[in-house]
Parts: structure tokens; sequence; C-alpha cells
């Protein structure tokens, strides 16, 4: 799993820098907190992670109108939208240092709050809106 996470976080094109943010995390994780990192990251991406996705589809006919389509993803594809969707979030914050945004993006996510979570909530809610549509899976 933190090979996954260190290809999300690259910098530059750089592995190193991204292996560094990692175990700045976790020797930080282990100072501020007794419990196990790992069972704190898994529960996190448990929490992160998305079932349904929202598919966008052009019609051919004379009206060219968008349709959307929510549909379930694969356990491959929940995993690595649910890291993106984390390290984006951990990019976008206005903090100094990358580790301390990362254990507070976590954080929130064990404790099932925070943005992340809201943006799930968010996209479960507009798949249900479109559920009309949910049986035409054809793509």
């Amino acid at each position: 799993m933190h090979k996954k996470i260190i290809n999300q976080l690259l910098v530059k094109g750089k592995a190193t820098v991204s292996e560094k943010i990692v175990l700045q995390v976790i020797k930080s994780f282990n100072k501020l907190f007794i419990k196990n990192h790992k069972k704190c990251i898994n529960k996190a991406l448990i929490n992160i992670t998305p079932l349904i996705k929202v598919k966008q589809l052009k019609q051919k006919r004379k009206r060219s109108r968008l349709k959307e389509f929510p549909y379930i993803i694969s356990n491959k594809t929940r995993i690595s939208l649910a890291l993106k969707y984390f390290v984006n979030k951990t990019n976008s914050k206005s903090e100094t240092n990358a580790y301390k945004k990362f254990i507070n993006e976590l954080l929130n996510a064990v404790k099932n709050t925070g943005t992340i979570v809201n943006k799930k909530k968010s996209l479960y809610e507009y798949a249900f809106i479109k559920k009309k549509y949910f049986y035409y899976r054809w793509f």
C-alpha cells in the first residue's frame, strides 16, 4: 500500500521526495499517537473509497445532450480514486509542510469527517439523482 501512496505523491517525477514525505508521516504519526499507522491508513482509505462513479456520455442523435450514468467501480479503481482524492486534497491546502497536510487529512478521514468524505457523500447524492439511467450499461 505504501508504494501506491508514494506513486500518487510523486513530485515532479521524483520518487525519493515522495518517499521522504511518507517516511516523515509515519515517523511523526508514531510519535504523536500510540496507534498503528497501517491500520489508520487502511481505515482512512476505507472511509474515502467511493463505490459509485458517474460517467458522461454524449448522444449521437440530433440533440447533442450529455447523459450521466452512475456505475459501480472495481476494487482497483476504488483504491486508486481514493488515493487521488487524498493526494489532491493534501496538495490544495495551504500549510507549510507536506507531511503535516497528509497527517491532518489522514486523521480527518479516520474520523469520517473532512472535505474528502464530504466529496464522497456529494458524489453519492448526485449518483442517486441520476439513478434512472443506472441499468443502461453498454460502455
